[in-house]
C-alpha cells in the first residue's frame, strides 16, 4: 500500500500531531474541509492544482503554530515567530546530547572500575544537568536571535517542503524506540559484565582486554548509529545518505567483532581456557563457538543488506 501523501494531506497529519487527541479528528476535518474550499477557489481562478496547494498550505503556517492557534495555547517564551525553530532544534538537542552525556559518564566510570551503584550515581547529576544547559543555552540563542535576526537568515524558516512525505511517523518512532531500547540493552549487558558478571560466581564472557579502546569505539558506533534514527524521526523519513550511513555504521561494528572472534580477543581469557581444556584431538571447543558466532555475525550483516534496501527504497518513494 501506498503510504505517500498529498501536501495538503501531509499538514493535516503535522497538525493533527500537535492538537488533543480527543480533538484531533474533528481538527482534521474542519481543516482538510478548509484546504479544499481554498484550492477549489485557487483553481477556479486559472492556478494550476499543485501550484495553488502548495500556496494554500504556505500560507496557513508552520504547523505547530497552527496547531496552538486552533487549541488556545499562546507561543509566547521566545515569540511566535521563532517558537518553532526553537522547539525542534531543542528537542533535537535534548534527544542527542543528553542521552549520549549521560552514558558517556556511566561508561567511564565504568572503564575506571566503579560499581553499579557508583556508576548510576554519577550517571544521575549528569541527566538532569546536561538537560537544564540543553533548554538553558538553546532558549538563550533564540532570545537573543528575537532581537537580532531574521528566522530566514539561519535556515530555519518553515516551508511546506519542510513537511514529511510519507504517512508513518508512528512506525517511524517505534522503529526508533526499538533501536533505543536495544541499544540501551547491549550497552547495560556489556557493562554488567564489565562490573559485575554473570551468576553467583560472577562469570565474565567478555574480555578485559576490550577495555577500554575497542569498547570505546563500539559505544561510539551505537551512540552513531542512535544519532541517525533520531535523524530520520526528527526529519520524519529515510534518504539516501542516512540509509547508507546507517549500513556503514552497523557494517564497521559487525565485521570488526568477526575479526576480532578469530583473533580470539572477545571471550574471556579464563572461559577460553575452560574451552581449550574441554577441547579433544577430533573436537576444537573454541573454533566451533567462533563458527557459531561468526554465522549469527553473517546472518545479522544480510538482514542488513536487506534492511538498506528497504530504507533505499523509502528514500527513493520520497
Amino acid at each position: 500500500m501506498d503510504t505517500n501523501l498529498s501536501l495538503s494531506e501531509r499538514y493535516v497529519t503535522a497538525v493533527a500531531r500537535s492538537v488533543p487527541a480527543a480533538d484531533r479528528d474533528e481538527i482534521s476535518a474542519e481543516l482538510r474541509a478548509s484546504i479544499a474550499d481554498q484550492l477549489d477557489g485557487r483553481v477556479e481562478a486559472g492556478q494550476a492544482p499543485e501550484a495553488a496547494e502548495y500556496a494554500v498550505v504556505a500560507e496557513l503556517g508552520d504547523p505547530i503554530a497552527y496547531a496552538a492557534s486552533l487549541s488556545g495555547r499562546p507561543l509566547l517564551l521566545i515569540g511566535p515567530r521563532y517558537y518553532t525553530a526553537w522547539l525542534r532544534l531543542l528537542r533535537l538537542l535534548l534527544l542527542m546530547v543528553v542521552p549520549t552525556a549521560t552514558l558517556a559518564t556511566g561508561l567511564v566510570h565504568a572503564i575506571g572500575g566503579g560499581d553499579t551503584g557508583a556508576v548510576i550515581g554519577a550517571m544521575i547529576p549528569v541527566l538532569i544537568t546536561s538537560t537544564v544547559h540543553v533548554g538553558f543555552w538553546t532558549t538563550l540563542a533564540f532570545a537573543a536571535l528575537e532581537r537580532a535576526g531574521k528566522v530566514g537568515d539561519i535556515g530555519l524558516d518553515w516551508t511546506p517542503d519542510k513537511l514529511p512525505r510519507r504517512a508513518i511517523p508512528t512506525a517511524r518512532l517505534a522503529d526508533f524506540a526499538g533501536t533505543a531500547v536495544l541499544f540501551a540493552i547491549l550497552i547495560g549487558s556489556v557493562v554488567w559484565d564489565r562490573t559485575i558478571g554473570w551468576g553467583q560466581d560472577h562469570v565474565r564472557l567478555l574480555s578485559a582486554d576490550l577495555w577500554p579502546g575497542t569498547m570505546i569505539v563500539w559505544f561510539a558506533l551505537l551512540a552513531l548509529g542512535l544519532a541517525v534514527e533520531v535523524t530520520v524521526v526528527v526529519r520524519g523519513r529515510w534518504n539516501v545518505p542516512l540509509a547508507l550511513a546507517n549500513t556503514a555504521i552497523a557494517l564497521v561494528a559487525l565485521i570488526g567483532a568477526i575479526a576480532l572472534v578469530w583473533q580470539d580477543r572477545v571471550l574471556d581469557h579464563d572461559l577460553m581456557a575452560h574451552m581449550r581444556a574441554a577441547s579433544t584431538p577430533t573436537t576444537d571447543v573454541v573454533q566451533i563457538v567462533n563458527i557459531v558466532l561468526t554465522v549469527v555475525l553473517a546472518g545479522i550483516l544480510v538482514g542488513l543488506v536487506m534492511d538498506l534496501s528497504r530504507k533505499l527504497g523509502l528514500a527513493r518513494a520520497v
